[in-house]
């Protein structure tokens, strides 16, 4: 016994006058003939014909492209998105840019175009490039008046100062407290007309008992905001202009509480929902015992990751988990689904309202309800928004009858988010979520298409079959998730975090059955019971349920440690590769194999591109550079960020960095300064490497002798006028510029090992830290790289510089400008 699972109707067969579309039923080819109607009119002639093309994919109609009905079929479905596309591109296209736009032509520009297009569409319609190129000049025109609009003024030197203010926002991490003030005095004066930066954010103790609203008073020193720590790297500086912060730094001692005006009714809400979290925050630490399990909950629950041990975190991440801690989809699907359901379910048992109410809408809208709450408790970051507005329009769409989980959803939730933040598009969480968003709805339109197409018949559901089956359903549902989104992410993750979950499908397929079965489902129960004292026995079972989930992610860690470390994968790689992959299943018919050609660009950009071989900071003497067997080392031990970053690039773990500090043959010091060798590549035996020799000066008479000599110096320290040195980069070049990432490339020739070496201003300094040695009483014996014999004829390979990216373009962008406030403007403002 089998029965035909009917196709469900979209919204484009929603067209057919005074009739829904299930009535046309009669039209599908596999339709008895005795139930079609005997009247063959041209309509029904016509719809059949239409319906019969839909059924068929674009690659198989006429000519490669399709016909102009397959296209404006694509376009109804896709063409919203393709739109925010665009929209995203304009913004990209902003960040690219060699110098800053002027605002006011880019928005009269738009507004002249928007018009102009208004006019077209109205005589004769808008073709569809007309709106890309319309969406595009939106995109770039929104993004210069934003960057314009939030410019604020911003410190130029580190500085000790007194600070009364406005707590703005109250952040916990793993590292202690930090606030956000807006500052309305400083060292006991207003600060009026740009005097200081107008928010400042502050690390301070963990025990201080500071709130959103209050006024404090507080001594901190502060610091320009910092860029990025690599080229290409997280731009620090980025998000703290357009979170209008101009400032950070940490507090002598906790701030004090004083009187100052009330908070606006903003402030005010902000203060009751932090409020709020705290307080549930307490009562799950209170019904559960401490542990990592208790602090996942809490991060689940209420958006507080504070508590969350690195271990735990890492294992997580490892075993490709970690975004179940990224409050997004799955939590607010989970949440409002379940809310829905009893809501549907409670209003279900009163058959007064049954009867005469549609309770199905009714639930819809207390379910938005619980769904808004939970955007408030968890701390609406961009994930949890955009999940927001996606279940929003689910909803929505079952209030007036429509689907609201498409395409079209995803894409008006991107181009709200974008339109009030642009800046959004280059947030590793904004991207990731919907990368992973749009990849997963993209796919399981191509199932529900292909099962409309081959007409699926499955078995009634009678016995033990339809546990099966629907076991088998669900299993498959998860795979393809899993893997969908773990490609999508990976890719975003492995160009901002240098790594991937190898493992992860094996984690996910282990570790969210738990998760959507156990651990959510009871989080979701023992909120609701808390207010009755009901909250510890689902407390309790979704506590076990995270320490099961904790032990997969153990055990999936532990199939290869450190096997994700891959190295960085270059923006360009990521972009390509991202592009790919997403076209692949957008793109219509024919047009997927120029994306998989795309997909196959970006991996053979991956496997071909090649790290830095010379990392060098913003400030410090600190350097890493590749020895003779291409193996990157740090010039000292010393732990840093910049270390940590450099090196996680490179796919070596915190743990190993010590083991990768220079030895003596590539590094060589006395008191006036060091001497670093740096390769281009692995070393062959029997080949004559020379290296780039980098001067580390701290005197002057050290940068004197080193200018003569040296083929890079890096110093903090102001360079001479003249300095013959190939490459400087002195404080000032630094200071402007910001870190610096370096390529050489070696040129091997077939010689007298005797001539001298390839690199400009070929030097070697070895002479050099001699003469400052025996200047100073002192005896070095500075070591060379070890070379092969030479003979009269050997090949002899030498180094030299090939490429130098810079963390700061030249000129600099609006949030890479050096500040305006400096302490001599302050004492100028206070006279």
């Amino acid at each position: 016994m089998v029965r035909e699972v009917k196709p469900d109707a979209d919204d484009d067969n929603r067209g057919v006058p005074g009739a829904p579309v299930s009535d046309l039923s009669f039209l599908s080819s596999n339709t008895d003939n005795s139930r079609r109607p005997t009247d063959a009119s041209p309509w029904i002639a016509f719809l059949r014909a239409r319906r019969e093309r839909k059924d068929r994919p674009i690659d198989q109609r006429a000519g490669w492209a399709g016909t102009a009905d397959d296209w404006e079929q694509f376009w109804q479905k896709q063409g919203l998105l393709w739109t925010g596309f665009s929209f995203s591109a304009g913004i990209f296209l902003y960040s690219l840019l060699p110098d800053e736009p002027s605002w006011p032509v880019l928005s009269a520009l738009f507004v002249l175009s928007a018009g102009f297009a208004g006019s077209h569409a109205i005589r004769m319609g808008l073709p569809r490039i007309l709106i890309l190129l319309l969406a595009l000049l939106a995109g770039l025109s929104i993004a210069t008046l934003r960057t314009a609009a939030v410019d604020a003024p911003r410190l130029a030197e580190p500085m000790t100062v007194l600070l009364r203010g406005e707590v703005l926002k109250v952040l916990e991490t793993r590292s202690g407290k930090r606030v956000v003030v807006r500052v309305s005095e400083v060292d006991a004066r207003a600060n009026t007309d740009a005097r200081f930066a107008n928010r400042v954010r502050l690390r301070i103790p963990v025990d201080a008992g500071i709130a959103p609203g209050d006024w404090i008073k507080v001594r901190a020193r502060l610091f320009p905001p910092m860029g990025p720590v690599v080229p290409g790297g997280y731009d620090f500086s980025f998000r703290a202009y357009f979170d209008g912060i101009g400032a950070s730094g940490f507090s002598y001692g906790a701030p004090e509480i004083v009187q100052g005006p009330a908070p606006s009714q903003v402030l005010l809400l902000v203060r009751h929902v932090n409020g709020l979290r705290q307080h549930l925050a307490a009562r799950i630490s209170a019904l559960l015992p401490e542990g990592p399990e208790t602090a996942l909950a809490v991060a689940l629950l209420v958006g507080d990751r504070g508590g969350i041990d690195e271990k735990t975190e890492e294992s997580l991440r490892a075993a490709g988990l970690a975004h179940i801690l990224a409050i997004s989809g799955l939590h607010m699907a989970l949440f409002a689904g379940g809310a829905y359901a009893v809501c549907l379910g409670t209003l279900a048992l009163i058959p007064g309202l049954a009867l005469r109410w549609p309770i199905h809408k009714v639930s819809a809208v207390l379910a938005l309800v619980a769904a808004a709450f939970y955007l408030l408790l968890s701390g609406a970051s961009v994930a949890t928004q955009r999940s927001f507005i996606m279940i929003a329009l689910v909803f929505l769409g079952i209030m007036t009858g429509r689907r609201g989980l498409t395409l079209r959803s995803v894409a008006i939730a991107g181009l709200f988010l974008l339109l009030l933040a642009p800046e959004r598009l280059f947030y590793p969480g904004f991207q990731m979520s919907f990368a992973a968003v749009i990849a997963l709805v993209a796919v399981y339109d191509l199932w529900r298409s292909h099962q409309k197409r081959r007409r699926v018949f499955i078995p009634s559901a009678n016995g033990p079959f339809w546990f099966l089956s629907g076991a088998l359903k669900w299993a498959t549902g998860l795979f393809v998730t899993a893997l969908v989104a773990g490609i999508a992410t990976g890719i975003v993750g492995a160009y901002h975090f240098s790594r991937i979950a190898p493992f992860g499908l094996v984690g996910n397929m282990l570790g969210m059955p738990v998760f959507s079965i156990i651990v959510m489902p009871m989080g979701v129960v023992a909120l609701v019971l808390m207010p009755f004292g009901l909250a510890a026995i689902p407390l309790k079972i979704m506590s076990a349920g995270l320490a099961v989930l904790i032990q997969i992610a153990e055990f999936t860690e532990q199939i290869a440690p450190d096997f994700g470390r891959m190295g960085s994968l270059t923006g360009l790689s990521a972009a390509v590769l991202l592009a790919g992959f997403l076209g692949l299943l957008l793109a219509p018919g024919r047009f997927r194999m120029i994306c998989l050609g795309l997909a196959s660009i970006g991996i053979a950009l991956a496997i071909t591109s090649r790290p830095p071989n010379i990392y060098i900071p913003a400030t410090g003497p600190q350097l890493a550079a590749r020895d003779f067997e291409g193996s990157l080392q740090v010039s000292s031990a010393r732990s840093s960020f910049a270390v940590e970053t450099w090196f996680e690039r490179e796919g070596v773990s915190a743990e190993a960095i010590k083991s990768h500090k220079m030895k003596d043959d590539q590094r060589s010091c006395d008191p006036s300064g060091c001497v670093v060798r740096a390769f281009a590549a692995r070393g062959v035996v029997g080949v004559d490497h020379v290296p780039i020799h980098i001067a580390l000066p701290k005197t002057r008479d050290a940068f004197f002798y080193d200018c003569q000599k040296a083929d890079m110096i890096v110093t903090d320290m102001v360079a001479p006028e003249v300095c013959r040195a190939a490459e400087v980069f002195d404080r000032e070049i630094r200071k402007a510029r910001g870190a610096v990432s370096i390529w050489l490339e070696q040129v091997c020739r077939t010689g007298s090992p005797t001539k001298g070496p390839l690199v400009k201003k070929g030097a070697r300094i070895e002479a050099a830290v001699q003469k400052r040695s025996e200047a100073l009483g002192q005896v070095m014996h500075p070591q060379t790289t070890p070379a092969p014999a030479k003979t009269a004829n050997s090949v002899v390979c030498q180094t030299q510089i090939q490429s130098v990216e810079y963390a700061k373009p030249a000129p600099p962008r609006p949030w890479h400008k050096q500040g305006t406030v400096t302490r001599a403007s302050l004492r100028a403002s206070a006279d």
